[in-house]
């Protein structure tokens, strides 16, 4: 089965996550185009616990439920999230895809609305990613303007 959006298979895709589960001296680069795939697979799995999460959680507990699925899943997926966090910086197109996260993170936790601005989203939920991967959940007065 391929996976059109990138250009790249599922096995292709699974073979950059087993490589990346047995380093190498020599590991053979990650392409663009996988990343972009990765960051899909990712983005698609964050999506359904983000929703399952915010559906099961009580008014004003959003921030918290939200924090406690990403960090879950990223416990699940550990591999593919170490791979996404290995190349964010020198992939502008991973960087570029990442908005979708981070506007998807900040509007599931109630940082931002649909009114809100995709620039001003999205760096709220930039921000919140970090607080979420620091331990530090706590919705701070400058992540709250935004909502």
């Amino acid at each position: 089965m391929t996976f059109t959006k990138a250009g790249t298979s599922y096995a292709e895709l699974n073979a950059v996550l087993d490589q990346a589960r047995r380093p190498s001296a020599h590991p053979a680069p990650v392409t663009d185009a996988q990343l972009l795939a990765l960051q899909h697979r990712w983005a698609t799995a964050l999506s359904a616990r983000l929703d399952e999460a915010i559906e099961f959680t009580e008014l004003g507990q959003e921030v918290q439920a939200v924090a406690g699925a990403w960090r879950t899943l990223a416990t699940d997926l550990d591999t593919l999230r170490g791979v996404l966090d290995a190349h964010e910086a020198d992939s502008p197109e991973l960087t570029h895809s990442l908005r979708v996260e981070y506007r998807m993170l900040a509007m599931a936790a109630g940082l931002a609305g649909l009114q809100t601005p995709v620039d001003e989203a999205a760096r709220v939920g930039r921000e919140f990613r970090e607080l979420i991967r620091t331990d530090h959940v706590e919705r701070t007065p400058e992540l709250a303007r935004a909502s």
